[in-house]
């Protein structure tokens, strides 16, 4: 079967209105749709609540999930996230079934059956990220569906971890079921379930735990809605569906409306595929008419051989990420959100490569939009009265490590280290502070486990795990900071590592309205050594985050910086693996922050005295850490005068500007100079 891309585009917009709907919503009576929206939302919440439960991977207890419902033709009512990423895509292997399925004699769409998928290309996101999809009858008919699904960290794959850092095509990524039935008449099929259990060698008890987890919850989302059909009427889940729906778009239209019309423009650059480090470059230029919103990001750049790229539906979805954690926060869940934006995302580049291509670390590619999105937004919303919803957002600011091994207690596993990938520190907004170690923003609801919980789990002592200084972006109000982790290899001979995070170099995020990025953080490891042995030799001097570690390695061996970015890597007992976190962008002039406020930070260790000083130019007495007033003055007013001092008429700085161009040798992924156009043809094997 050929991919079915006209359903795949129009899969995240909700259906039309028919008259029967609309007929159905005037039959609500008073107080039917508030009361009722939120009951839908209450069964959502017991849903996800028995997966978390019931799984055992990190992803699902971290909260990389979802538990949705939808409406008979796939359109998404509501849901309880997790993230909202599953949420969006929960919509197309719905439709996919209903265009394929339903009316095949050889599968169909009856009571009692389960339907599941793992791949990218109808609707997800990569295919770590499995999904049990129930559809919803009342005296057979088919009345809504319910989709159930969280991130899983493994696939098969030709590296363990599912994120196939060195992936060069689809190929080497492991499992990936288009929307199968794995169940008929309420019991599940085993040997399905002992097919996707060989997929998973690597892991294969959180794989059918974690299928079940997930059927489990979908299928108490699907007998309390069924209940509620029996108590209220199919026809009135009818119309209370299209009022979600209709209420929502309506509101969207209506917030849209309000904000000046006009057309807003950033970048931002990646500096690796994933296999290798190059230039990559992802603008978006945003078109604001009326009650209408277009996202463009024509000039991204081309597709490559690497794992860093993202399909389109993915692109879609980390964009509903940052809309409905920022511009329509305060909105329902819901399909009707996204009504009034259309988006245009070239094929042919990374935010749409072809299907043969390796999308496994596509989160790391398609969060790029994160910045670019929040960016935009803030300088479109700035003067509305959702001012209070400026925010820098973040980008992806975890090195998302992963270990696979056979852990204490004789089980195999491959999984996440949740605290890394929920450790991110949130951008400043209008007005306050980013939040420090705030957590995953593909997830906002993320959960950072316990260092006991992970040691527990896994054969590893963490060394440290705390906030890391300077890794904000410093502004008026500066971000948060991100986190320092360090794991040692404790129960077990040895270990595997993989890592993957999308810059290095430089940050992909910028801070808003002159505040600075946050900073990059390196991969760091030291081989060759036994920290536990140093650990019981009683030294006071052992180090507290990665600063203190490349100052002084206290260890031996031999200590190596790299990218985060890090194909599989066998870490040996007492060898030492850390797997740090950036923190988010700035907001305004760092010369506008209280200088309390700075010092205030240094007390806490979320700067040094170096930056106190040298980038917010503020004065202190070295010991009481003391604000010196009048010097601060003296030294943010000489800082100013430098600012005019190396300050350039416009023209002149442009025409400096454009005379610039990368070396060639980091040009090879960017595409042509400077408009990022096709430079080369890609062959998959």
């Amino acid at each position: 079967m050929a991919v079915d891309m006209a359903l795949i585009e129009e899969g995240i917009k909700p259906s039309p209105a028919t008259e029967d709907e609309l007929a159905a919503v005037a039959e609500l009576g008073p107080g039917d749709y508030e009361i009722y929206s939120e009951m839908l939302t209450i069964i959502c919440q017991e849903g996800k609540d028995i997966m978390t439960k019931i799984g055992i991977s990190a992803m699902i207890h971290s909260g990389d999930s979802v538990a949705a419902i939808y409406t008979a033709t796939g359109d998404l009512v509501t849901a309880v996230v997790g993230t909202y990423l599953h949420c969006v895509t929960g919509q197309v292997p719905i439709k996919f079934i209903l265009k394929y399925w339903e009316n095949n004699p050889t599968v169909g769409v009856r009571p009692g059956d389960v339907f599941y998928c793992n791949e990218a290309i109808y609707g997800g996101i990569h295919n770590p990220d499995q999904f049990a999809v129930v559809p919803i009858f009342h005296g057979g008919q088919l009345i809504a569906w319910t989709v159930v699904g969280a991130h899983q960290a493994e696939t098969g794959g030709s590296e363990p971890g599912g994120e196939i850092v060195t992936a060069r095509s689809r190929h080497d990524e492991g499992m990936k079921l288009t929307p199968i039935k794995i169940g008929e008449h309420y019991q599940l099929r085993d040997d399905l379930l002992k097919m996707m259990e060989n997929f998973i060698s690597r892991a294969p008890r959180m794989q059918v735990t974690d299928t079940r987890a997930r059927v489990s919850g979908a299928d108490r989302i699907r007998m309390r809605v069924e209940a509620l059909a029996e108590r209220k009427s199919p026809r009135f889940l009818k119309g209370l569906f299209r009022k979600i729906l209709s209420e929502t778009a309506d509101g969207a239209r209506s917030r849209i409306r309000q904000w000046n019309d006009g057309t807003y423009r950033h970048v931002v650059f990646l500096d690796t595929t994933g296999a290798e480090p190059g230039l990559i470059k992802v603008p978006v230029t945003l078109v604001k008419k009326g009650d209408h919103i277009t996202i463009d990001f024509t000039g991204t750049s081309p597709e490559h051989e690497g794992s860093f790229q993202a399909l389109a539906a993915a692109t879609r979805a980390h964009c509903a990420v940052d809309l409905y954690s920022f511009p329509f926060c305060d909105f329902p869940v819901s399909a009707g959100i996204l009504e009034p934006i259309d988006f245009v995302i070239p094929h042919g580049t990374i935010l749409d490569p072809d299907p043969e291509a390796a999308i496994s670390c596509s989160p790391l590619a398609a969060s790029a939009v994160f910045p670019l999105l929040a960016v935009s937004f803030s300088k479109m919303m700035f003067d509305s009265s959702e001012r209070e919803l400026v925010c820098g957002f973040g980008a992806s600011n975890s090195s998302a490590p992963m270990i696979s091994c056979v852990n204490q207690h004789g089980v195999r596993v491959t999984d996440f280290m949740g605290y890394p990938l929920n450790a991110w520190g949130q951008s400043a907004r209008y007005g306050e502070d980013g939040v420090d170690v705030m957590g995953f923003l593909h997830c906002p609801w993320g959960k950072q486990p316990d260092v006991e919980d992970t040691e527990t789990q896994f054969p590893v002592l963490h060394l440290f795990q705390q906030v890391l200084p300077n890794t904000c972006g410093y502004g008026r109000y500066r971000g948060g900071a991100g986190a320092a982790i360090g794991y040692v290899p404790y129960y077990a001979s040895h270990v595997v590592w993989t890592s993957s995070q999308k810059e290095a170099k430089f940050p992909t995020h910028a801070g808003l309205f002159g505040g600075y990025s946050q900073t990059t953080v390196p991969g760091i490891r030291v081989v060759g050594t036994d920290v536990i042995e140093t650990l019981r030799s009683g030294r006071s001097d052992i180090p507290v985050n990665d600063v203190e570690l490349v100052e002084r390695n206290v260890f031996g061996g031999d200590l190596i910086l790299e990218h985060q970015t890090r194909s599989a890597i066998v870490s040996h007992r007492g060898e030492l693996f850390c797997s740090s976190t950036q923190g988010g962008g700035g907001y305004g002039d760092v010369l506008e922050r209280e200088p309390d406020a700075v010092v205030a930070d240094l007390r806490r260790g979320i700067v040094t005295a170096e930056v106190a000083q040298e980038v917010y130019r503020v004065a202190f007495d070295p010991e009481t850490l003391e604000v010196d007033e009048a010097e601060t003055a003296r030294l943010r007013g000489a800082e100013r005068e430098r600012r005019r001092e190396r300050g350039k008429p416009w023209d002149e700085f442009h025409a400096e500007w454009n005379r610039l161009q990368p070396p060639d040798s980091v040009l090879k992924y960017y595409g042509t100079w400077p408009d990022a156009r096709k430079n080369r043809e890609i062959i998959r094997i």
